[in-house]
């Protein structure tokens, strides 16, 4: 399946988190949020604006250009 940017997966589905291409400060944001190397989340809405996904049972939005920068291989 590969690996790809968060904004490029479409709602319904289960991700892992392989990797994250940003600065120190937004690394230190998703960290207290849950969405570190090797969560799982599922994508919830990805629409327009942000994005809205579920992480350890809790909805979080990630703001597009943020979702563009996490990298996540899609689960079956």
């Amino acid at each position: 399946m590969g690996v790809k940017p968060l904004s490029e997966v479409p709602e319904g589905k289960r991700v892992k988190v392989v990797g994250c291409s940003a600065g120190r400060m937004l690394k230190s944001r998703l960290a207290g949020l849950g969405i570190t190397t090797g969560q799982t989340l599922t994508v919830l809405q990805n629409r327009w604006g942000p994005l809205l996904v579920e992480v350890m049972g809790r909805k979080i939005g990630i703001g597009r250009g943020q979702a563009e920068k996490i990298l996540v291989e899609e689960l079956e």
